[in-house]
């Protein structure tokens, strides 16, 4: 196994940084700074040509939906309105996802397929 750089963010502390981690990395490590959850942030750090990591610069995907649900990857490439569905879909959340889908046929039968700039977005 090799080991590479990763981002996370605490749950607790809002503490943010890179942890040297094995790969594929762990979705969640210890807080270096309280040692509570720090969970995986999926950002763009890797392309930064300055070395410095570009979450330091904006947050992941730059929305709010993205930066507090940074786990959920893809979802900085997805519209606001097919957010909802993406997050429960990732956490388990059955009900909510049933519930999202069933909104979204609603609607589909009501006003027909959506713009494409509904449904996919690109957020950074």
């Amino acid at each position: 196994m090799s080991r590479m750089l990763f981002d996370y963010r605490c749950t607790a502390c809002t503490w943010e940084g890179e942890v040297y981690a094995e790969t594929p990395a762990p979705l969640s490590q210890q807080c270096p700074a309280c040692g509570d959850e720090a969970r995986r942030r999926y950002t763009t750090a890797g392309l930064a040509r300055s070395g410095r990591s570009l979450a330091a610069i904006a947050p992941a995907g730059g929305s709010i939906d993205c930066r507090d649900n940074a786990d959920v990857p893809g979802l900085c490439h997805v519209a606001p309105s097919a957010r909802r569905g993406l997050i429960a879909y990732h956490r388990g959340d059955v009900e909510t996802y049933q519930a999202e889908k069933k909104r979204q046929t609603r609607e589909f039968e009501q006003n027909g397929p959506p713009p494409a700039a509904n449904v996919f977005a690109h957020g950074h």
